[in-house]
């Protein structure tokens, strides 16, 4: 019998610079995730900061604005 391997689809990854894979802000994230999609996003560390793989673009989208905001909050002079 032959087993094959299933690759899985990758819409795409985003790197967060300066986050770990344990950051609670990236935990957070991806508790609130999973209890709205079910789970299909992979986290590692690359070289930068954390890595985060997505199957769906449309996920991918809402990671990066969620993520625009956080650094939009932290700049000073932000409102």
């Amino acid at each position: 019998m032959v087993r094959r391997h299933k690759e899985e689809e990758i819409a795409g990854i985003l790197e967060f610079e300066g986050r770990t894979s344990e950051d609670p802000i990236l935990l957070e994230w991806l508790a609130d995730h999973r209890a709205r999609n079910g789970g299909k996003i992979r986290v590692s560390q690359g070289g930068k900061g954390a890595r985060v793989m997505f199957s769906k673009a449309a996920d991918m989208a809402f990671w990066q604005q969620r993520s625009d905001q956080v650094t939009k909050s932290r700049k000073p002079g932000a409102s």
